[in-house]
């Protein structure tokens, strides 16, 4: 019998509950995270790289944290099963809540996905998928996984032959999966963004500011539905999986044709905009919050179960809860920093 986890976090009215999926994956076992948190802040104070309609943005933004503040990072293990070794940040309320979800909930329009990363080969073993009009991405392992259980209205990153690939999925109209180019499983940091513009569904990634990919994809609003209904496909509703962005890990646990990522991550930013219109040189620094970044988090924290979004959008904050267990046990903070 699956064990179930509730975690609650009063204090950003925030509910996040564990154990949806099929059984099955590889790696890990079942663990316990804490709720604690403390209050410290970050500052952040670096430019941004902007493209065509995009915002350019300057401005600082201090964050809370739930640690010793800045000059931390999150350490993954890969342990793909019990809803563990993972970051959950909800994009809908739960029913029967038909309010607007949260920020993080992007894709109703243009957006733009950038965080930091390191990880190995050995690490994560996932071959190379064939792209194109499919949905292979969920093959790689996974980064970023905001996928909706045999559904339409998603996409999610992954890293599959050792390189990055994103995946999206219209309302109705189509799938497609882009493939990057250069290894990123070298034990180096690299920056990642992609991109997605919601008129025609046009695709963009980029690797250590080079783009790598650009394709057309399916147009249309693909962010959560409000008040979306999981699909009956995790031993009942996938109501503890479905309506998540979940970070380093296949939300649904669905075995071990879907691996997580195993590695370390900093910095991730979520913005309304197309932020990089061609090559870039990423700002080796921390991100900065400006009108249109609507979810980030720094990883600063450096203990405890919450990672805060200190973007300060309208609406928010999207904060994130730590789900840590497995062997090793992740996720862990680390000091470890591209910075």
């Amino acid at each position: 019998m699956r064990v179930r986890r509730l975690v609650v976090v009063c204090a950003v009215g925030l509910i996040a509950a564990a154990g949806c999926g099929d059984d099955g994956g590889a790696g890990g076992g079942t663990g316990a995270s804490t709720t604690t948190t403390g209050a410290s802040s970050s500052t952040e104070a670096s430019t941004t790289t902007t493209g065509a309609s995009t915002s350019t943005g300057a401005s600082t933004s201090t964050g809370t944290g739930g640690g010793n503040g800045a000059g931390y990072s999150l350490r993954f293990f890969g342990n793909g099963v019990a809803d563990i070794d993972r970051v959950k940040i909800a994009v809908d309320a739960p029913p029967p809540d038909i309010a607007p979800g949260p920020p993080a909930d992007v894709g109703a329009e243009d957006f733009t996905l950038e965080l930091w990363l390191r990880g190995s080969a050995a690490d994560n073993e996932a071959g190379a998928v064939a792209c194109g009009d499919d949905v292979a991405w969920i093959n790689g392992n996974i980064v970023l996984d905001r996928d909706r259980f045999n559904q339409d209205r998603k996409f999610g990153l992954s890293i599959a032959g050792g390189s990055l690939v994103f995946g999206v999925s219209g309302d109705g109209t189509g799938d497609r999966t882009i493939c990057g180019t250069s290894d990123v499983l070298d034990g180096a940091w690299h920056h990642v963004a992609v991109a997605r513009r919601r008129s025609d569904g046009r695709l963009w990634l980029f690797v250590d500011g080079q783009l790598e990919a650009e394709e057309d994809g399916p147009d249309g609003d693909i962010s959560y539905p409000d008040d979306g209904v999981p699909g009956d496909f995790c031993g009942g509703p996938c109501t503890l999986s479905d309506p998540f962005l979940v970070i380093a890990a296949e939300k649904h646990d669905a075995g071990p044709a879907y691996p997580s990522f195993a590695g370390t991550i900093d910095e991730l930013r979520l913005s309304r905009v197309l932020r990089y219109a061609g090559p870039f040189t990423p700002v080796p620094s921390p991100f900065v919050s400006d009108p249109d970044t609507v979810a980030l988090y720094h990883f600063d924290e450096g203990a405890g179960s919450v990672a805060f979004d200190s973007s300060g959008f309208p609406g928010g904050p999207s904060d994130g809860v730590l789900s840590v267990g497995g062997t090793p046990q992740g996720p862990v903070w680390s000091s470890e920093t591209p910075f």
